[in-house]
């Protein structure tokens, strides 16, 4: 049986991601995974041999401790060594050159500050061109970073976490997210602005989330008396995710629209729409891809557009079906990203 190693800096089964990886590929390979133990509750997945590094200390004192545990435990592996990308994380290639690695870029850097975005993602670039095969989640991010011949398209994939297929005789829509640079406040807005225009409708709201949105969030909607229309939930373990998307019928994909977001696939478009939920969705290159009139509507990142959005669905609702929402995203299951694109990977590097 051919072995994996994963090295990640995030503790084990808090990257959906890689948890699915290995959930998918335990089946056929011996997997190992190095990660830090950030004091989370541990998440256990049978078949994975699971090594933890502490997180006590300052980042310094962490950070090498962490560098110097990859680097043994890269030095005494034979297989297939797959390193989710993190800042500094190139030392673990440059002090063994003759360890053939593979490094996969989930994100470019989405701080708002332009100067940090270039130093961050030029990092990404010489980091890319060091390993011996890399991957990236999406087409817009490979040409962002170089698209030479050891680079692999690795797509974000989902599952389907409400099998219930929705009515949409009323509207309740949803929002899972960080409340982070996501600028959520302006689909609040819009929200009020169309319940005004509809002061009869039935309809709800709930926002699942936190972040530094959302003291302002709560603020408006004390201010504008939106409490029996908005539910302002907090933070939700994903494994308690369920009831929202079984009680929900519309989701709300929501990023600004910037050029640091333009590749970005947002995990909640695939959840959404594999829970049989129409989406509102923002007009990135990565939601476009994604988006199309049988799965949701595309809007400017603007609370008119919001409004706009709402208007459409209100009068287009009873054509809307779970089952073509679900069929319209089923190449990006999880099983289906595996198949297709990871395995080629590890199977033309060992």
């Amino acid at each position: 049986m051919k072995k994996i190693l994963f090295i990640d800096n995030q503790q084990f089964g808090y990257l959906t991601d890689s948890y699915k990886y290995c959930e998918i590929l335990r089946r056929e390979y011996e997997i190992t995974y190095l990660c830090f133990d950030k004091g989370y509750k541990k998440i256990k997945l049978d078949g994975i041999k699971l090594k933890y590094i502490s997180y006590s200390g300052n980042k310094t004192a962490r950070g090498i401790r962490f560098i110097y545990k990859a680097i043994f435990e890269a030095a005494c592996f034979n297989g297939f060594i797959f390193v989710i990308y993190f800042d500094k994380f190139n030392l673990i290639k440059r002090l063994l050159p003759w360890k053939k690695m593979h490094i996969d870029i989930r994100t470019l850097c989405v701080a708002r500050d332009e100067k940090k975005r270039e130093r961050m993602d030029n990092n990404i670039r010489k980091a890319v061109e060091l390993f011996d095969t890399a991957s990236a989640i999406s087409k817009g991010v490979i040409k962002k970073i170089g698209s030479g011949k050891n680079m692999h398209l690795l797509p974000l994939g989902a599952d389907v976490i409400s099998t219930f297929n929705k009515t949409f005789d009323n509207l309740n829509l949803l929002y899972v997210g960080t409340l982070d640079n996501r600028d959520i406040i302006k689909t609040v807005i819009g929200f009020k602005k169309y319940i005004d225009m509809h002061p009869n409708i039935d309809i709800k709201y709930t926002i699942v989330g936190d972040g530094e949105e959302y003291e302002d969030i709560i603020k408006y909607i004390s201010t504008e008396n939106l409490s029996r229309f908005i539910i302002c939930q907090g933070r939700v373990p994903h494994d308690q995710l369920g009831q929202y998307f079984d009680n929900c019928n519309i989701g709300v994909s929501f990023v600004p629209i910037t050029d640091y977001y333009e590749n970005q696939p947002p995990t909640k478009t695939f959840e959404y729409a594999f829970s049989g939920m129409f989406t509102i969705a923002t007009g990135t290159g990565a939601n476009k891809e994604i988006i199309n009139s049988q799965n949701g509507y595309i809007i400017n990142d603007t609370p008119e557009s919001f409004v706009e959005a709402l208007e459409y669905i209100q009068i287009n609702r009873q054509s809307f079906d779970s089952d073509v929402i679900r069929e319209s995203v089923k190449d990006y299951s999880w099983q289906n990203i595996v198949d297709k694109y990871l395995i080629p990977i590890i199977e033309q590097s060992t």
